[in-house]
């Protein structure tokens, strides 16, 4: 494994789409903790199970690997708490490989709910009211806000995640007093933030690269055609938005210019169908998200651009200008769709699965097999 030009940390479909986007021009590198996740599957690149990907293993692992590189490769991370390892630890690995993370404290910052809210609200960005609530004396200060409201925690919990949803829409104090006395033992941190009116297909994406001077180095813009649970979930698909790059783009570079901020950059925003203007909705911060595939199959590989950067090899520009294109969580999308999401897709557009695709297919026929399984054992 000498020969490595990119490492990939992370088995989720999140690094498959990574590995999707730059096998073709790099020789790739995956470091999964579970061989069970669908990027070990994949035809692509090389793969190797590690203890943890979240905790410090993945420093000590990353370090001795880095001594054996010919060249130091570049470094994709997909996961947010392996984000915080590699920031903290950084001293440890910039010589073995190529990656720009912001200072630690901004990671932190911008990782925490409160923190970007502080951020945004300090430099004048576009974003809802909000009240952080670690307590249950602070939820009477939330009088000042206009219900509804979305009720979502601080930070990412797996304890959490186990037990509550990724946020609940709130009508009432009294209805967060409830939610909060159920939730608080397992994670006392919540943030209540004015809703944004719209629909799921009102939410768009700006991903985004950096430069140490918070140059813009590239950018794509997408919007959610679905999400999954309805409202108030994660992206079960996707299309690319070009009509909306260049106003989500000056919104996302202004952001990032007045923080000081360098490396990957996601800013999910919702278009408030009252107010009729921009949202941002929360950060994506030091790592891919699921959405930075939509871009690859758009015909804008913002990653091999990435890549091409850190390595300093010639940068090349995409043209805005793209065939329509949807990317959908096959599982996500027909739950979504069959709890009543809006079926109205792009006309004409190419669809990919984020785990089916016909040059690549054992990482949805091992996902099909392990379905057909379980079904069977129940």
């Amino acid at each position: 494994m000498k020969n490595i030009d990119v490492v990939i940390v992370g088995g989720s479909v999140n690094s498959l789409g990574i590995l999707r986007s730059l096998a073709p021009y790099a020789r790739c590198l995956v470091l999964s903790d579970t061989k069970s996740h669908p990027v070990f599957k994949s035809r692509f690149g090389k793969k190797k199970l590690v203890k943890n990907t979240k905790s410090i293993d993945i420093i000590d692992e990353l370090e001795k690997l880095g001594r054996h590189f010919i060249q130091p490769p570049v470094l994709f991370l997909s996961e947010e708490k392996t984000v915080e390892q590699v920031s903290f630890h950084r001293e440890r690995l910039q010589d073995y490989y190529k990656f720009d993370l912001t200072d630690h404290t901004k990671i932190i910052d911008l990782q925490s709910k409160s923190g970007f809210q502080q951020l945004a609200e300090d430099h004048d960005a576009p974003i809802p009211k909000a009240l952080s609530i670690e307590k249950n004396d602070d939820i009477e200060q939330a009088e000042h806000l206009t219900f509804p409201c979305v009720f979502k925690p601080l930070y990412q919990d797996s304890g959490y995640s186990k037990l509550f949803k990724k946020a609940y829409k709130v009508e009432s104090l009294a209805e967060v007093r409830a939610l909060y006395k159920e939730i608080k033992p397992t994670m006392p941190g919540m943030m209540l933030q004015e809703w944004i009116h719209g629909a799921d297909n009102d939410i768009y994406f700006c991903i985004a690269y950096f430069d140490t001077q918070s140059r813009l180095v590239g950018d794509f813009t997408g919007r959610k055609l679905r999400s999954w649970p309805l409202n108030i979930g994660g992206t079960a698909s996707c299309t690319n938005a070009p009509e909306k790059h260049d106003e989500l783009s000056k919104i996302t570079a202004d952001f990032a210019k007045a923080i000081n901020y360098s490396g990957l950059m996601g800013m999910e925003y919702k278009f408030d169908s009252q107010r009729q203007e921009f949202y941002m909705i929360e950060p994506t911060v030091g790592r891919t998200d699921y959405q930075h595939e939509i871009a690859t199959l758009s015909g804008h590989n913002l990653l091999r651009q990435i890549y091409c950067y850190l390595k300093n090899d010639n940068l090349f520009k995409y043209p805005l200008m793209m065939k329509p294109i949807i990317w959908r969580d096959e599982i996500a999308d027909a739950n979504a769709l069959a709890h009543g999401g809006n079926p109205d897709e792009p006309f004409d557009a190419e669809v990919y699965g984020a785990i089916k695709r016909w040059n690549d297919p054992w990482p949805y026929l091992s996902a099909l097999c392990k379905r057909i399984k379980m079904k069977v054992v129940s």
